[in-house]
């Protein structure tokens, strides 16, 4: 599987058993429900099958509910549409019924003259000449048909329109029911926005994570700040293309992507990913192409809507995004470092020292015992090639890490957070066939009282049976022991026999110390060298082992 995450919308061509198992095992992460076009009772719906999928595939998929929150819209038309002329005059208000278009919120406070209005998704702009009253007086730029309700949008002004509408409470409160993992919050303008949402939502009961959408302009310009309050950032490139020029969108993603990843938040891009597979059945090259530069730009994870949603293959689609990311990250990848996280700077600098090691050593895996989850994120946000096993005793901290790139979310029981021993958990990981004897990984815990939570420690460990440790010289090395008279490829003696023929042994290990001149005829013969060794049981003819030469650790496999 991929590292990025995949986000899929659920509709109707995807509510369905069949497809969602399909669509998982291709790569899903999070459903995503668009409260715009759903009626109360339709989460929990999504949720009942979501968990009997993740029970029988053994997944962590979380559910995303995003709101739709307070909008700017036009109001009704006489004939369900109006035909706008360019260089005619308009009257828009949200008070005079008689105005040319109504709207449903007044915005005469926000406005003055040379403000633009644009309105059906930016397709007809407007430039104010006068605001009196709460009639605007204005001049159309384009020429067009606005429809009912159209939406309304004014570029770079703040328009205080709420942040949570009763609506959107109703599915706030389902989504707790059905524990929601994520909730997206629209048209984010300022931190503010986001801080009334995370009240709401902690004083009705749930930790769910926040994703800011970011698709005004007001909200593109406090980035910073919005970043900063936020748990995810969502570049919703659908409606920042109306509040920014076209030829600006591709730069704002990478400055939002940028501006998120110095401070460890993780990011999802959307809109338009995949469009042309609503009908087609493989994408355009172009798509693959904004995919794959969505990749690069050190994105978390990508978003589909309408492919999922009412496409015709909402399988194919995760099956594309899955294929072209997998095939982007085989290509090495060097992104940048995050800024020192202040809330956490021990498990930061850690988490450098993590980075670190596994430029300079052979590593199979990363190990994150994790109480809140923190740790997990910047561990992913350093970008390591290994897979981060973030390990939680909580099946709603798992759906919530399941989002983080890189990151497989693990659950053990819930009697280990009280566990000081981590062997424990090395147990049970491989139990679970995540470690295997012979690998080498890297644990990240606390210690010394709980190795759950206040991340302070790193090790480094040889998974299997400890046989001995001694120093080693050469490449790692795998193989059946040969005490000298056997057939196996690993030699175990006491000592270095100047008539003994070694070029047929892939590694080689005294008990005794050797000089310069014999180790660098094992290095010359490219034959592993390990020596001055000392063994903590006895030694097993023909039994399988591993050589670590990083480490000099022996290990049974």
């Amino acid at each position: 599987m991929p590292k990025t995450k995949i986000v899929a919308t659920i509709g109707p061509a995807s509510f369905n058993e069949n497809i969602l198992k399909n669509m998982a095992r291709k790569g899903l992460s999070v459903i995503r429900i668009n409260t715009a076009h759903i009626e109360p009772g339709y989460i929990l719906s999504v949720s009942k099958l979501l968990n009997k999928i993740n029970s029988d595939l053994n997944t962590k998929i979380g559910i995303m509910v995003d709101l739709k929150g307070p909008e700017l819209r036009t109001g009704l038309f006489k004939s369900g549409y109006i035909n706008i002329e360019a260089g005619k005059n308009y009257v828009i208000s949200s008070a005079n019924t008689n105005a040319d278009i109504t709207l449903n919120h007044d915005i005469t406070k926000y406005i003055d003259e040379e403000t633009v209005i644009a309105i059906n998704d930016g397709k007809i702009h407007f430039k104010v000449l006068s605001v009196k009253d709460n009639d605007i007086t204005t001049t159309a730029l384009d020429s067009g048909i606005i429809h009912d309700t159209s939406r309304v949008n004014i570029p770079g002004r703040y328009i205080d329109l709420g942040t949570i509408t009763e609506r959107d409470k109703i599915f706030i409160g389902e989504g707790i029911k059905s524990g929601a993992t994520f909730y997206a919050l629209s048209f984010v303008q300022q931190k503010e926005n986001v801080y009334d949402l995370q009240d709401y939502i902690y004083e009705s009961g749930s930790s769910a994570s926040i994703v800011s959408k970011i698709e005004t302009k007001k909200g593109y310009d406090n980035i910073e700040s919005i970043v900063n309050a936020s748990d995810f950032i969502m570049v919703a490139r659908g409606d920042l293309g109306v509040e920014l020029p076209l030829k600006e969108v591709a730069m704002a993603q990478k400055k939002i992507i940028m501006e998120s990843h110095r401070k460890a938040v993780p990011t999802i891009v959307a809109t338009q990913m995949l469009e042309s597979m609503v009908n087609a059945d493989s994408p355009t090259r172009a798509e693959v192409s904004d995919v794959t530069n969505a990749i690069l730009d050190d994105t978390d994870a990508l978003m589909l809507s309408e492919e999922t949603a009412i496409g015709k293959y909402p399988v194919e689609a995760v099956s594309y995004l899955s294929d072209i990311s997998e095939f982007v990250e085989s290509h090495k990848l060097s992104f940048s470092e995050p800024e020192t996280i202040f809330t956490d700077r021990l498990a930061f600098s850690i988490s450098l020292g993590l980075r670190r090691i596994v430029e300079g050593v052979d590593i199979n895996s990363i190990i994150a015992l994790t109480k809140s989850g923190h740790t997990a994120r910047i561990i992913s946000s350093i970008r390591p090639e290994q897979d981060i096993y973030a390990v939680v005793t909580s099946e709603n901290l798992a759906k919530a890490l399941n989002l983080l790139r890189g990151v497989i979310p693990v659950v053990v029981p819930k009697n280990y957070v009280n566990s000081n021993n981590i062997y424990d958990i090395i147990n049970e990981l491989s139990s679970k066939n995540i470690l295997r004897a012979g690998q080498k990984t890297i644990v990240i815990s606390g210690s010394p009282s709980l190795i759950f939570g206040g991340t302070n420690d790193i090790k480094v460990l040889n998974i299997g049976a400890f046989l001995g440790r001694g120093y080693a010289v050469g490449k790692s090395i795998k193989g059946k022991i040969n005490t000298g008279n056997g057939s196996g490829n690993i030699l175990i003696a006491d000592s270095y026999d100047k008539n003994a023929e070694y070029t047929k042994f892939d590694a080689v290990i005294f008990r005794s110390c050797v000089s310069e001149r014999i180790k660098d005829y094992f290095i010359n013969n490219n034959i592993t060298l390990v020596y001055n060794t000392e063994f903590s049981s006895n030694i097993i003819p023909d039994m399988e082992i591993n050589v670590d030469s990083d480490t000099g650790i022996i290990t049974y496999i």
